[in-house]
């Protein structure tokens, strides 16, 4: 479809204007800057554009902490030795990790 807003009536080309593609109202935008460039017009066809690029913002991009460490890997030891009853010591634990 192919607008010559040149024809008409502010009022009537701002009318005109509803349903078209983005390609259409740059032609639309051509036609008036060559012609008349009334700027009330030129400037309903750049905002009507600009609804039309207009695009949800981008989405937030966070970055997930790094992971912990893995456990070590290579010899573990682990020893408990509890206290006998009534011997008074103290029970033993050894942990090794390497």
């Amino acid at each position: 479809m192919s607008l010559d807003p040149s024809s008409m009536t502010v009022k009537e080309a701002k009318a005109a204007l509803d349903g078209l593609s983005d390609d259409e109202l740059s032609e639309a935008y051509e036609a008036e800057l060559e012609g008349k460039g009334r700027s009330s017009l030129l400037d309903e066809i750049t905002a009507r554009r600009d609804d039309l690029r207009e695009v949800a913002p981008a989405p937030v991009v966070v970055e997930a902490p790094a992971p912990k460490p893995a456990a070590p890997v290579g010899r573990r030891v682990v020893e408990h030795r509890p206290a006998r009853p009534g011997s008074g010591a103290a029970s033993y634990a050894k942990i090794v990790v390497e």
